[in-house]
């Protein structure tokens, strides 16, 4: 009789099982460092950038003609954690982000700021 006590709430405890999957997600346009080395200040040209690194993820003009190409890159960390039978816990989390900012003026690079965070 014992024992059957002991094994009842090792069977129940047994179905708390805990359970972690973690899936890594990629969006927008990763620029490298050697693709940013090969653009010159002052020469570079906004047909090249176009050709040579892709459409913006993000454009902006301002007034006194600056245009802005924006290379937003993002790695996230998608996270579900389960107590088989009881609750489950789903999160989100960014792992890393790189924005690389391009800004043109008359159509031709004048600066590239790259920020990335982890």
């Amino acid at each position: 009789m014992k024992r059957l006590l002991i094994l009842i709430p090792c069977i129940a405890l047994s179905a708390c099982v805990y359970n972690q999957h973690t899936n890594e997600y990629r969006k927008g346009t990763e620029i490298s460092a050697q693709q940013v080395a090969t653009i010159e200040l002052g020469k570079t040209t906004k047909q090249w950038v176009l050709t040579n690194v892709g459409i913006p993820d993000r454009t902006q003009t301002e007034k006194d003609g600056l245009e802005v190409f924006e290379y937003v890159y993002e790695r996230t960390e998608k996270s579900s954690k389960s107590f088989i039978f009881l609750f489950d816990i789903d999160s989100d989390k960014v792992a890393s982000r790189k924005v690389t900012r391009v800004v043109m003026r008359d159509g031709i690079v004048q600066a590239i700021h790259v920020n990335e965070t982890k």
